[in-house]
């Protein structure tokens, strides 16, 4: 098991016209040369004709059992942000959006074991 993937998260949108499931590749948001983890905050659509699921999550540096974060090498580390992802379905692209991006039909019921509150 990857341990940089995001344990027992993930985000399901059903277009409740045509029945389509979307999961968006939670892995996308990881950079390749950090060691960096996150855990969604928030999930939801933007208010386009598109179908653009945003997923807004706080981002960190996991440590080890036997390490703290400073035994990570500094340009390694993930900074402690919180950011805004745009996955657009239409175009097939992922990026990052502002934050005050606004996003509709949204739930906060995230966590780590994947169970509603």
């Amino acid at each position: 098991m990857d341990p940089m993937r995001p344990i027992g998260q993930q985000v399901l949108a059903v277009d409740a016209a045509t029945g389509v499931v979307y999961e968006p590749e939670l892995e996308a948001l990881l950079e390749d040369d950090k060691k960096c983890a996150f855990r969604v905050t928030d999930a939801g659509f933007s208010s386009g004709r598109n179908v653009v699921i945003l997923i807004r999550a706080k981002f960190f540096t996991p440590a080890e059992v036997d390490e703290t974060e400073a035994d990570v090498p500094a340009a390694k580390r993930c900074g402690r942000t919180e950011e805004t992802w745009s996955f657009n379905y239409a175009t097939g692209e992922t990026k990052q959006v502002g934050n005050a991006e606004p996003h509709y039909i949204s739930s906060k019921k995230f966590l780590p074991n994947g169970r509603d509150r």
